[in-house]
């Protein structure tokens, strides 16, 4: 069945690596109107995503939900293969959406990874064809910065839709964002909350700039996150395991925040990662523009 979304949805469930439970994508879509759900074969949770999904089902239908998934950094020489696989582990006949999740490529050799590119242009015309035998309604990319997307525009027949990218206060990535805009990519801000309860060394949610504006405007401080992004063109996935953090960001488009104060936000910019690729090491992140990289913390 045609799916009855004509957009990506504003707010959504984002996933990382790790079981996500089926029954909180279930009661994310049932209890808390949840209508965008991400994936992709690297997190190594499309099943329980697709379990979930289709518990759903009796009263929220399939086509109801945008699903999306990614093709990882080894899989990139059989695009159609790889999407077939996640469709299999999420029991799902279609993608709203699939992305090249990094501009990269690997191969495992003797355990190791070892970087190995296949021309874009070569994967995306695999990416067009996976659209035009309806295996996904949209295609998009994942961490692509600006000369990546003007590149891709060049030859695709079937432009990029979204660019999923870390954005949050920390890292606005002004410059990328507009220019996604401008050329009707819609930008999925992955890790909107920075990164909350791991061990990283910045985190916004302790700003104080943020916390004097929940108390302004009686919100939490991920809230504050979220509808910053939303009222900059975002889409926003935040990522959670609780359900009540469920509720507490779906609530996030309930408000809306000041121009003055946006402002504010915006001069938090700290033009930082804080979320990098397992298979990416130093030498290969001049793909993601050179921006910085935030480390873990030592820990004793």
């Amino acid at each position: 069945m045609e799916s009855s979304l004509s957009k990506i949805p504003s707010l959504g469930l984002g996933t990382h690596k790790g079981k996500t439970p089926a029954d909180l994508v279930k009661a994310a879509i049932v209890d808390y109107g949840y209508r965008l759900i991400d994936t992709a074969s690297y997190y190594e949770n499309e099943v329980e995503i697709g379990q979930g999904i289709k518990a759903a089902a009796e009263k929220v239908p399939r086509e109801d939900v945008f699903v999306v998934s990614k093709v990882w950094n080894d899989e990139k020489d059989d695009v159609e293969g790889a999407l077939r696989n996640s469709l299999r582990r999420l029991q799902l006949d279609y993608l709203d959406l699939y992305l090249v999740h990094w501009p990269i490529g690997v191969c495992v050799d003797e355990s190791k990874w070892r970087y190995k590119q296949r021309p874009m242009h070569k994967v995306w015309a695999d990416m067009e064809a996976c659209v035009r035998k309806g295996l996904c309604k949209r295609i998009g990319v994942s961490n692509f910065h600006c000369q990546l997307l003007v590149d891709i525009l060049s030859y695709a027949e079937i432009p990029p839709a979204a660019n999923q990218i870390e954005l949050h206060p920390y890292c606005v990535q002004r410059k990328l964002v507009q220019y996604c805009l401008l050329n009707d990519i819609t930008p999925i801000a992955y890790g909107p909350l920075t990164a909350p309860g791991k061990e990283f060394s910045i985190c916004a949610l302790k700003d104080p700039v943020i916390i004097g504006l929940a108390e302004k405007y009686k919100r939490t401080a991920a809230q504050i996150c979220l509808q910053w992004g939303l009222a900059n063109g975002h889409v926003v996935i935040p990522h959670t395991k609780s359900l009540g953090r469920l509720k507490e960001n779906m609530e996030a488009k309930e408000f809306s925040i000041e121009g003055e104060d946006m402002k504010k936000i915006d001069e938090l910019d700290r033009t930082c990662l804080l979320y990098t690729s397992d298979a990416a090491d130093d030498s290969l992140r001049v793909d993601l523009g050179g921006r910085r990289i935030i480390k873990k913390k030592k820990t004793k």
